[in-house]
């Protein structure tokens, strides 16, 4: 299926490109969060009149983007339980992650955290990146720790 991009989309295309997408992926994402729109006579030629709206909306995104990321913190800490055997119980999820800086000040989505090999199951410091844009990217360097249990006799 041919779709006109309404901004740009990483290894996918630019702003006004007509590209070849699969029809799933245009009908259930692209069209329905406004970042395409079927190629058509009309919709190039709409496209073309609105070009210099969408560049400035598409300005707009980046420069959002790199507002909320200026406020967020690039270092996380985590406390987590170990057992006897050295394995941490449980693990950080990018969930986890997209909370704790949002409490920083920049609000960040749970989709925009991209941890490649699943969530972090290992004690030791780890570098995630966070995507909020696809022009704007920031590594983000993840502590997990031992959590000290202060109950315990001396």
């Amino acid at each position: 299926m041919d779709v006109i991009l309404l901004e740009r989309i990483q290894n996918l295309g630019d702003l006004g490109d007509e590209v070849k997408v699969k029809r799933g992926y245009a009908r259930n994402y692209l069209i329905p969060t406004h970042k395409a729109m079927i190629a058509t006579p009309e919709a190039r030629a709409a496209v073309e009149a609105r070009r210099q709206d969408f560049q400035k909306d598409a300005e707009q995104r980046l420069q959002a983007a790199k507002d909320r990321v200026a406020s967020a913190a690039t270092e996380i800490m985590f406390a987590r339980r170990i057992s006897d055997e050295g394995k941490m119980f449980g693990s950080v999820t990018a969930t986890e992650i997209a909370e704790a800086m949002s409490i920083s000040g920049a609000e960040i989505a749970k989709s925009e955290v991209h941890l490649p090999e699943g969530p972090i199951k290992q004690i030791g410091v780890h570098e995630i990146e966070v995507v909020v844009h696809p022009e704007v990217k920031i590594t983000v360097q993840v502590s997990v720790v031992e959590e000290r249990d202060d109950t315990a006799p001396e």
